[in-house]
């Protein structure tokens, strides 16, 4: 069979899915459950099988029969936060406007998020409804007071987002069940709003990172930044070319010629977060919480005195500085947040990425989901330019790393081994000595 036509089949499949589990209620999905079973074994010689099929069909019928007639003029204005955090859920604060003339009981409020069918391949392996750990988000409905006339009501809408990136509300949508309770009757109202997820995060222990201070090309900004400014040393006479703002005019008036202020530059920490983007098809769980882990990193370091250089690629070469005074975390998660898998293998462009940044960098932490090849080229590269690595390697629940890791001029100087679905156990182990 074509994949196009499987590709086709699976979608209307999905569809058909949620809009049975949209429309019918729990009893609603019994009835229906019934009647399969009913049909399936109807015999024209036995006097029940047909007969109940029949019954429960028309109750069916008559319960879908007023849904058509549904109708109800709203529109709303929500209350949302801009960031949350994947794994979490978060209020909406909701106000519905009601623009008819009569009041409404016995209705219920629930946002409607713009999901997207699942890719064909993980429908082959999880049904038509795909992995249910990789829906974005829920959101279940909310029972409503009295809707008056031309009036308004609010209610709080609790929504769980289970995946990173923007989750874009498409609107909001009155229910009505029919008064057997099997099938739900739909009003819609368009209202988009987007929330931005950030990538879910691990507790870090206390990290002592290799590597030695090293001056930053960049200057007093940068120092000002972590609380370590050009000391002051002394004066001398001024040359060409110095700075205006470093002339010390006190002593100037008093000897009559130009006298300027001398620093030392103080050296700084600055440790370089790899993210490795390349990620096979089947893997991207684990890239989840490889960008987890990347998180993890971009919330902790930068706190501890020293800055944070995020070096990935993400659509093109993206280099992200962390550190008080000098950027947000926030800006380095929102990135993380919107970054997407790369089926492409080759390092490359990494590696140069790295390779421009290294006369800055004290130490590398590289976060990869495979240690082949092209991963042992990237740590040697990074051994190279004599920058001590930390490599943590996410593996799949049940997998093992192989002895062989490499010639010693592959190896890192710390090498830890994650496993998916534990990976917040193995991070305490950065807590102990190497």
């Amino acid at each position: 069979m074509p994949m196009r036509l499987i590709s086709a089949l699976y979608r209307l499949a999905d569809r058909l899915y949620r809009w049975a589990h949209g429309r019918f209620t729990a009893i609603g999905l019994g009835v229906l459950i019934a009647m399969a079973a009913t049909s399936a074994t109807a015999n024209p010689d036995q006097a029940m099988g047909l007969p109940v099929f029949f019954v429960l069909a028309a109750i069916v019928l008559v319960a879908m029969a007023r849904a058509p007639f549904f109708r109800l003029g709203f529109t709303v204005t929500r209350e949302a936060p801009a960031l949350v955090t994947a794994g979490e859920a978060f209020p909406i604060r909701v106000c519905i406007h009601h623009h008819g003339k009569h009041a409404w009981r016995d209705l219920s409020y629930r946002e409607v998020l713009a999901e997207t069918p699942p890719p064909v391949a993980e429908m082959f392996r999880h049904g038509p409804n795909g992995n249910p750990a990789r829906r974005r988000a829920r959101s279940p409905s909310v029972e409503l007071p009295l809707l008056p006339a031309h009036g308004a009501i609010t209610c709080e809408v609790t929504v769980k987002a289970f995946r990173r990136g923007p989750l874009r509300i498409a609107g909001g949508r009155l229910e009505r069940c029919d008064p057997l309770g099997l099938f739900r009757a739909f009003c819609g109202c368009p209202a988009a709003h987007t929330v931005l997820v950030m990538p879910r995060r691990y507790p870090l222990p206390h990290l002592d990172l290799p590597g030695l201070a090293r001056h930053q090309p960049v200057g007093t900004a940068l120092a000002n930044g972590v609380g370590q400014a050009e000391e002051f040393i002394g004066l001398r006479d001024y040359r060409r070319g110095d700075p205006l703002k470093h002339v010390h005019w006190r002593s100037a008036a008093r000897t009559g010629k130009l006298v300027v202020k001398e620093f030392q530059d103080e050296h700084l920490m600055r440790h370089g977060l790899i993210l490795d983007s390349s990620c096979a098809v089947g893997d991207d769980d684990r890239f989840e919480e490889a960008v987890a882990v990347a998180a993890s990193f971009a919330c902790t370091v930068p706190d501890q005195e020293s800055l944070l250089d995020l070096l990935l690629i993400a659509g093109e070469a993206r280099c992200l500085t962390a550190g008080r005074g000098l950027g947000e975390v926030q800006g380095m998660l929102e990135v993380l947040a919107a970054v997407q898998p790369r089926r492409s293998t080759h390092l490359d462009e990494l590696t140069a990425l790295v390779a421009s940044h290294s006369a800055t960098l004290c130490s590398a932490v590289v976060v990869l989901l495979a240690w082949d090849a092209p991963r042992r080229a990237l740590v040697k590269r990074l051994k190279e330019l004599q920058l001590p690595t930390t490599v943590l390697l996410i593996l799949a629940k049940g997998a093992t790393l192989q002895e062989d890791r490499g010639t010693p001029q592959e190896q890192p100087d710390r090498f830890v081994v994650l496993t998916s679905g534990a990976i917040a156990v193995g991070l305490q182990e950065l807590g102990h000595p190497a």
